[in-house]
């Protein structure tokens, strides 16, 4: 039996215990779209807001040039 079977089978089951409950996600609210699909910077920073993830990007920029920074100075230091 194929995987995806096998997950159909365990959710429906699962559903029909009432252990879980399935309800509709319109596709405005869809937040794996963020992690899936291209998106406009428009959708992907409101995607991105109502998850609570911060873009890190100028962060992981800024600590990368202060630890090749740091790390060129401990050299120099040898």
């Amino acid at each position: 039996m194929k995987h995806i079977q096998i997950d159909l089978h365990f959710v429906r089951d699962q559903v029909q215990k009432g252990i879980l409950h399935v309800r509709h996600v319109h596709t405005q609210d869809q937040l794996a779209d963020l992690l899936t699909k291209p998106l406009s910077r428009t959708r992907t920073e409101l995607l991105r807001a109502k998850i609570g993830l911060a873009d890190g990007s100028s962060i992981l920029r800024g600590h990368i040039k202060e630890d090749a920074e740091n790390l060129q100075m401990h050299e120099i230091c040898k």
